[in-house]
């Protein structure tokens, strides 16, 4: 173990610098908290690999761990730059094929972090007047809720809540999915509707109105043809069952997206970015 970094420069951030040649304690938590749900709650951290995803995740001020890259190559100079001004526990000097074990590419990137988890609960997620809260009850697959918090976070969701059993926030598919926009907005656990139906009644004792809109195959009513302009909470079921009988109990209203052809239901991705946009289109279009 080195006593010094030499990416820092005087007045930069310090940290540990680890050569780390053979798989050891150290590659081996890197690795398993990759792969082991179990592990990445223990410890509390995840793995997190791509420009855009590191600088959004710094950007909103999430702790990172250790920075990894390979210690044989010469860096970019947004790397250099990276491991010189942003701060972090430790800088790992990995091989090139450890490096590559981790790497969820065919190229490596040339930095990987390792970064502190937030459980969040949905108080922090701050009511307001014109809001809308995404929640996914028991989404089972890590793809579709990453590319659906990336959707989300575009349509101007102010927060996220994701209930009952369900994926990993953070499971890398999930993280890589959702191209960074899991960093910038809250993105919350919660039991059950319950917990929703408290952060709604908060909100509406604040003075905001929200409403709690389902979806379903099984609505009468289009999504065309329900008002979604004022404060709203948007439900979307698990992939295989939909909404949880607690969750139709408690909705305002639930709406189906009018589909043809020869299946019935369509990517529960899909199906929430069609949702959102539709919100966002009567928001913008000021319908009477």
């Amino acid at each position: 173990m080195s006593p010094s970094n030499p990416h820092n420069t005087p007045g930069s951030p310090k940290a540990k610098l680890l050569p780390i040649r053979k798989a050891d304690n150290n590659f081996q938590r890197a690795e398993v908290i990759k792969r082991n749900r179990e592990k990445r709650t223990q410890y509390g951290q995840f793995l997190v690999e791509g420009v855009a995803q590191i600088n959004i995740a710094l950007k909103h001020d999430w702790k990172v761990i250790a920075f990894l890259y390979d210690g044989s190559r010469s860096l970019s100079q947004w790397a250099q730059e990276l491991l010189r001004t942003h701060p972090a526990d430790e800088h790992w000097e990995l091989s090139t094929e450890l490096l590559a074990q981790l790497s969820e590419k065919d190229e490596p990137s040339e930095v990987l972090a390792i970064i502190e988890s937030r459980r969040l609960t949905p108080d922090v997620i701050e009511p307001c007047a014109d809001g809308l809260v995404v929640v996914f009850d028991r989404p089972s697959s890590p793809g579709n809720l990453g590319s659906s918090i990336r959707s989300a976070d575009a349509f101007g969701a102010q927060g996220i809540i994701v209930t009952g059993h369900a994926v990993d926030l953070y499971d890398p598919f999930v993280v890589r999915g959702s191209m960074g926009a899991i960093f910038g907005l809250p993105v919350t656990t919660a039991r059950s509707h319950t917990e929703v139906l408290d952060w709604v009644t908060k909100a509406r004792n604040a003075g905001f109105p929200y409403r709690v809109i389902g979806s379903s195959g099984k609505a009468e009513a289009s999504v065309h043809e329900v008002d979604l302009r004022g404060p709203t909470v948007l439900i979307l079921g698990n992939e295989t069952v939909g909404m949880s009988r607690g969750y139709w109990d408690i909705c305002d209203s639930v709406v189906r997206i009018p589909i043809g052809g020869a299946l019935s239901s369509i990517n529960i991705s899909c199906a929430a970015s069609i949702l959102l946009y539709e919100i966002t289109r009567q928001r913008a279009a000021k319908l009477p």
